[in-house]
């Protein structure tokens, strides 16, 4: 696939910024499966608790803090300052660090390194490359990395049925409904997503309007980045037979 031109930076997402304490109302289940999940996937693929984990586009922290929990030593690595901000205000004994995965680099060579969901934002070929280049540069040999990505072929079998969708939520401070309509583009694969904010927060009014774009991976292009990353094994498998969301690929590969 040719090179997609500029787009709209993920950074401006609402849920990426101003609306980041939101984040895990609006989006209540994880599509990388349950934190429990991620663990036994982990000592399964012969990485044990007390290894040096890092969570590579964490978020709002859930898997980070999750992980620490359960014994693993944490790294949570994120390049939104509010989700980074958001992450730190709950108490754990993980580590939350400012930075893009392009570029950071970290202190010690970890065991596993864990990306849920991040990789759609990456939108060009040469960030994606780039992307399994750092998580190769930084595992130790013989490390794991565990990741998922939205599958195209599952994403269009979805919002072919229902391109449409309403989440609310309610909290301290707020009352909002979130609504979005997905358009999908065949030829470069990408999810153009429309978003609308509607609700009061803090006593205040709000009805605010965001778009985005994703793109979807296949397997061969999976394949092909890790591969070419110097991943010496790579499996792929559909998400209904990982027990992630349906809609995604499920990426285990070796150093």
């Amino acid at each position: 696939m040719s090179e997609q031109p500029p787009l709209a930076s993920d950074q401006a997402r609402p849920l990426y910024s101003r609306f980041a304490w939101a984040y895990d109302r609006i989006v209540p289940e994880p599509s990388g499966g349950t934190v429990v999940h991620v663990a036994r996937t982990l000592r399964s693929m012969g990485v044990p608790t007390g290894s040096l984990v890092i969570d590579a586009g964490c978020g709002s922290g859930r898997y980070t803090r999750g992980l620490a929990a359960l014994g693993y030593q944490v790294v949570g690595l994120d390049r939104s300052p509010a989700l980074i901000d958001h992450a730190r205000r709950r108490p754990t004994d993980a580590t939350f660090v400012l930075g893009d995965l392009l570029s950071w680099q970290p202190a010690e060579p970890p065991a596993s390194v864990l990306c849920r969901g991040v990789l759609n934002d990456l939108t060009h070929d040469t960030e994606r490359g780039r992307a399994f280049e750092s998580f190769a540069t930084w595992l130790r040999l013989g490390g794991l990395l565990l990741a998922d990505v939205r599958d195209w072929d599952a994403t269009v079998a979805r919002y072919s049925r229902q391109s449409r969708q309403e989440r609310s939520f309610r909290h301290a401070r707020a009352v909002m409904s979130l609504l979005s309509e997905t358009t999908l583009d065949a030829d470069a694969h990408l999810m153009r997503v429309c978003e609308r904010y509607v609700g009061k927060v803090d006593g205040l009014e709000v009805d605010e309007r965001d778009s985005f774009v994703m793109r979807c991976w296949t397997q061969q292009e999976v394949e092909s980045h890790a591969r070419q990353a110097g991943f010496k094994k790579v499996e792929i498998r559909l998400g209904k037979d990982t027990g992630i969301a349906p809609d995604r690929l499920s990426i285990v590969a070796w150093k």
